[in-house]
């Protein structure tokens, strides 16, 4: 398993930060926590004032309406940064909620920390401005394409979109998806039932096959 500064290595807000990563970490102020599977890291409702970065275990981003109805945003994984945006954004409640859906390891850091020098001066400041503007820049055209996904008029067109998306993004017709099956129906915003008989129905065509999150693009 990776250390901690290994995997802050590859974490896309110290791109090109050449910089020793534990002084750093001081100077910003950093906390780590720990939360155990389903427990809530982020409450909607609440503010959010620092960047988060998945550091083991997985979280998802979910999103309920008022009846209840919960949307899946997205999975994150380690190395994954979340809350950024509405950190930057001064956002006072948040719109979402953060849940662990494994046992997980959270690293934060105050985004006025990262936005705002130091009365050292270190040098790295600026250049986390700037990764921090790639990040979020980055994101806003990931939610576009979710946006774009979600506009499909059918069941079978968001389906297939996905999965088309997912074997691009592999780079291979046989992949493994992040979700159950409860899970996807939420992230696709559809009926699970529903979703299932879509399933069913392009297996039997012999467009997809599929064994739990395997699938395959036939």
């Amino acid at each position: 398993m990776k250390n901690k500064f290994e995997i802050l290595k590859n974490v896309k807000l110290f791109e090109m930060v050449e910089e020793n990563l534990e002084a750093m970490l001081q100077c910003l102020g950093s906390e780590e926590k720990k939360y155990a599977k389903g427990e809530i890291v982020i409450l909607t409702g609440n503010p959010v004032s620092s960047v988060g970065i998945l550091l083991s275990g997985g979280l998802q981003i979910i999103q309920e309406d008022f009846m209840g109805n919960r949307s899946i945003l997205t999975e994150l994984k380690p190395e994954h940064i979340f809350g950024e945006t509405f950190a930057c954004a001064g956002v006072t409640e948040s719109p979402v909620t953060v849940i662990a859906t494994a046992d997980s390891t959270v690293l934060f850091i105050g985004v006025q920390r990262i936005i705002n020098t130091c009365p050292s001066s270190c040098l790295f400041h600026n250049q986390l401005i700037e990764n921090l503007l790639k990040i979020i820049a980055r994101k806003n055209m990931l939610l576009s394409g979710k946006n774009q996904l979600l506009s499909q008029r059918t069941i079978r067109d968001k389906v297939l979109s996905y999965l088309s998306l997912q074997a691009e993004k592999k780079g291979n017709p046989q992949f493994e998806i992040p979700f159950t099956r409860n899970e996807l129906a939420d992230f696709l915003c559809v009926d699970r039932s529903a979703l299932s008989r879509v399933l069913s129905i392009l297996k039997t065509e012999g467009v997809i096959a599929y064994n739990k999150k395997q699938f395959k693009l036939l």
